[in-house]
């Protein structure tokens, strides 16, 4: 026993080599050692760790146990990208210069958020005051219509007789106003209605009516379409002979009058009066100046002018035709001048042509003019020759 008691206490006095295990420190460890550690540096730490081993101190032997070792605290902020680099030390101490700008910027952040989050607000309490005042708007209008029925109704009914009322007005002033338009425009408005096909269908009538050749009724079409075409003058001379066997004087007459009156028409389609004829056996003006001057105005507005039996013409008046049968420059454009020659009283000697006979023919009558001035003269007047002795 005595044996057994000494081993035992020979056995009490060992001092581990082994250190202490690092649970012994866990109920010591704290956050005040932490900081301490951090602020006098891990070696003054070291010594006095150094002074409690050497203390006697009974103890236990334990595995030390790496992986059972105390996670150090990590700071909780997060460096900023831009700070200077810093050695760090087993534990983080929080910078005071990088925190209070973090949270000067936090603030900024919360501040402008807050900003945002006001406006929001009252923008939505705008539409939401918007909306309300529609709503009850239209709630006052519902209510009223519904109170008031034969109001509305009545309201719905004039502004339905308002707006028929108006379609009304306006079409009775079109109406009016083109009415107005029409009575009061002038003929040269009106649009030309006698073109060259009615023509040439009238002219085909008064073929087949008097019988004339086509030959003849061909060149009065082609020349007045001529004239029309190049706003110039132009002359046609109709031969008959009054000495001929069954002449029928009433029937020629009436044959040059109705062609004429069918050239009038195209050639002043947006006139109403007939074209100008003048009497040979019944001249009062004595001076070509006079001459010209009185049949100008109802040339112009006719276009045509039926001078009866040329060969009556005295010679002092013929040059007034050199002006008028001017194809070049016209007295009245657009024009054109019948004659009509009886050739019973022309000479039936020599005769070459039809042209050469009634030059001549012209030209014994007006023996007094120049003969510088004939010649022209007979040119522009013995233009078209319509021969009807065997028609009349």
């Amino acid at each position: 026993m005595d044996s057994v008691t000494e081993e035992e206490n020979r056995g009490a006095k060992i001092i581990p080599s082994a250190r202490k295990s690092i649970h012994s420190y866990n109920n010591t460890y704290n956050s005040t050692y932490l900081k301490t550690m951090g602020k006098y540096g891990v070696n003054a730490h070291r010594r006095k760790q150094q002074n409690t081993i050497s203390t006697p101190d009974h103890g236990v032997d334990e595995i030390d146990n790496v992986m059972s070792k105390i996670a150090r605290p990590s700071s909780p902020l997060t460096l900023r990208k831009n700070s200077p680099k810093c050695r760090r030390n087993s534990v983080d101490i929080i910078n005071n210069e990088y925190s209070n700008d973090e949270s000067d910027d936090d603030e900024e952040l919360y501040t402008s958020a807050l900003q945002s989050e006001q406006e929001n607000r009252n923008a939505s309490k705008y539409s939401l005051n918007v909306s309300a005042q529609r709503s009850r708007c239209n709630e006052s209008v519902g209510l009223h219509n519904n109170l008031f029925p034969e109001s509305s109704i009545r309201n719905e009914t004039k502004k339905s007789y308002n707006f028929l009322m108006a379609i009304l007005v306006l079409f009775l002033a079109t109406v009016t106003y083109s009415q107005y338009s029409i009575l009061n425009t002038s003929p040269a408005d009106v649009n030309v209605v006698y073109d060259k096909l009615k023509f040439y269908n009238d002219v085909k009538d008064l073929e087949e009516k008097y019988k004339v050749k086509y030959t003849s009724i061909l060149q009065v079409r082609t020349g007045v379409s001529t004239i029309f075409e190049n706003q110039d003058a132009g002359s046609f001379i109709f031969t008959y002979n009054s000495q001929k066997t069954n002449f029928n004087s009433a029937k020629f007459n009436n044959f040059i009058e109705d062609l004429a009156a069918t050239a009038s028409r195209y050639l002043r389609n947006e006139s109403k009066e007939v074209h100008v004829v003048v009497d040979t056996s019944n001249i009062t003006v004595h001076s070509v100046y006079d001459f010209m001057n009185e049949y100008r105005e109802g040339l112009d507005k006719t276009g045509v002018m039926l001078v009866k039996d040329i060969y009556n013409i005295p010679s002092e008046l013929a040059m007034a035709f050199h002006y008028y049968c001017d194809e070049f420059s016209p007295l009245v454009k657009k024009s054109a001048i019948f004659f009509t020659l009886n050739l019973s009283n022309c000479s039936q000697h020599d005769q070459k042509s039809t042209h050469d006979y009634i030059e001549k023919c012209l030209a014994k009558k007006w023996n007094s003019i120049e003969e510088d001035k004939i010649g022209p003269l007979l040119t522009r007047v013995v233009n078209i020759v319509i021969d009807v002795t065997a028609t009349f």
